[in-house]
């Protein structure tokens, strides 16, 4: 690692004071830890087709490097003097005035006589992005920097260090902004970030990247940054992710590389789903529902293996027909084909979504016993608290973690993280909302697409509903998304129907038949 100056080290990350106890975190601590996190999550959590979607016409390698890259520099804004004065959450006037003090005595004069009209025009997330532009960064990697608390920026970087210099430089001449620390400090930060991710130049970081690449890399960078920014799992302060360090340690007193691997061991309680080919489709059956498949469950599993590059898949039944178990079945078959890991149940209620929860833990617990693997699974509505089946697994007494071959909860993909979750089933709101601009739209948009989407009663929605479920599948066409959805029907009829969307980089209309 190149040794770095010691005005970058006395830039703050993050600082608190919790029970009495001064803490803080040196940024290119933070910048490093998610540069880690960022790292282990593109070659060990996302899908191959999330990967690939990521891509887009790079090369393996070259993806990679892009997200570490990002994970190294997305917080370059808060190396500026508008964030370097910001007062902590918890006022410990202490505190900040010992911060402030180091960075005066490494050089940065006159900073705590800084008064700024303006501070809240320059949020940390825009100066990055600002910064980035102006060393040369592409405006498409750039957003992605500008949009890393979940929401992009709807001014002109460029225009916002000239309309606001002193957020950036502490002084509004441009001539002595050259002559100052700041930039200079800026400069050294964003070169060791380079380094850091195997670039030589500037040029050879990415342009021009398609809106599927920047959404998935967006929602990936701030999961990288979430992880990176959790101090403990849950509440127990026996299992520490990425804690803050006692104010008189710096950055030479901690093991990066021992403090990642600890935070990946500690967060990561459930593992990988690999799903595997179905070659006896009776024996299938007989092993996850206790029964032989009937004629319609064989000949759609038939007409799944037959496609080579499956979209969607309606299956259309009167009730009681098996169309569950069909829509389980194909879950494994597609996830193996399409290299999905996980699963998306969506239903049109809270009652509906609970009955079925029980249905498809039991699945998945037949799954992870055959894998002898630990699996995680999410409950998604507002009152999935009150379901006894995920209560009673949400306590690990309840089910022994350490046993393999179980399901099991992880307490950190909750809130807009749920979805993250590998196997989450809930309200089909939360498919419909990957159509609605919203802040954090991107881990929505992460997380669906490396699922199996399952969309049951699809039947029953409106025309307003399906604006936004049309819009949504657009989306998961653009990801190469898979939709087995279910339709009753009290029609003596058994009809399938297998559908492909057009698949592209920017979202295809919905349509295209085989």
């Amino acid at each position: 690692m190149k040794e770095l100056s010691k005005q970058v080290k006395a830039l703050w990350g993050k600082k608190s004071n919790v029970d009495g106890q001064e803490l803080w975190q040196p940024l290119v601590v933070h910048l490093l830890d998610t540069k880690n996190v960022i790292n282990w999550l593109y070659g060990h959590w996302l899908t191959d087709g999330q990967r690939k979607a990521v891509q887009g016409d790079l090369s393996e390698e070259a993806g990679q490097q892009l997200a570490e890259f990002l994970g190294a520099v997305h917080d370059l804004g808060k190396a500026t003097p508008v964030f370097q004065i910001k007062k902590s959450y918890n006022g410990d006037q202490d505190l900040d005035d010992q911060l402030m003090e180091r960075l005066i005595q490494v050089g940065f004069d006159h900073l705590g006589d800084l008064i700024l009209a303006s501070p809240r025009e320059s949020p940390h997330a825009l100066a990055g992005e600002a910064l980035l532009e102006q060393f040369g960064i592409d405006k498409t990697v750039g957003a992605i920097i500008g949009g890393h608390h979940g929401k992009p920026q709807s001014k002109v970087p460029r225009a916002e260090i000239d309309d606001h210099t002193k957020n950036y430089w502490q002084v509004d001449n441009l001539v002595k902004a050259r002559e100052g620390n700041w930039l200079k400090v800026q400069r050294e930060l964003f070169n060791f970030c380079l380094q850091e991710c195997g670039y030589q130049s500037v040029a050879d970081v990415p342009a021009n990247l398609t809106q599927p690449q920047a959404i998935l890399l967006e929602g990936l960078l701030i999961m990288a940054d979430w992880l990176a920014s959790t101090e403990y799992l849950g509440d127990d302060r026996s299992k520490p992710l990425f804690p803050l360090i006692p104010l008189h340690n710096s950055m030479e007193d901690l093991d990066l590389g021992a403090r990642f691997q600890r935070a990946i061991l500690t967060w990561r309680v459930e593992d990988q789903w690999f799903p595997e080919q179905i070659t006896d489709i009776d024996e299938q059956f007989q092993k996850r529902w206790g029964f032989k498949p009937r004629p319609v469950q064989r000949q759609m599993d038939q007409v799944i293996q037959d496609a080579t590059d499956p979209g969607i898949i309606i299956i259309e039944l009167e009730p009681g027909a098996g169309k569950t178990e069909i829509a389980l079945e194909a879950v494994e078959q597609l996830a193996y084909t399409n290299g999905e890991q996980g699963l998306f149940f969506g239903l049109p209620t809270q009652a509906t979504s609970n009955a079925m929860f029980d249905r498809v833990t039991d699945w998945l617990a037949k799954v992870a016993k055959d894998d002898d693997a630990k699996l995680g699974i999410k409950l998604m509505h507002s009152k999935a608290e009150f379901n006894p089946t995920y209560a009673d697994l949400k306590i690990p007494q309840a089910h022994n973690v350490e046993e393999e071959g179980s399901v099991t909860v992880n307490s950190w993909f909750s809130g807009k993280k749920s979805i993250l979750e590998e196997f989450s089933i809930g309200t089909i709101d939360h498919l419909l909302l990957m159509g609605l601009k919203q802040k954090h739209l991107f881990l929505r948009h992460l997380g669906m697409s490396g699922k199996v989407v399952v969309i049951d009663e699809v039947h029953a929605y409106d025309a307003y509903m399906d604006s936004y479920l049309t819009k949504a599948l657009e989306w998961l066409g653009a990801y190469h998304g898979t939709i087995p959805c279910q339709v009753d029907t009290y029609k003596n009829e058994n009809t399938v129907f297998l559908i492909r969307p057009n698949r592209g980089n920017i979202p295809p209309r919905f349509g295209h038949f085989f």
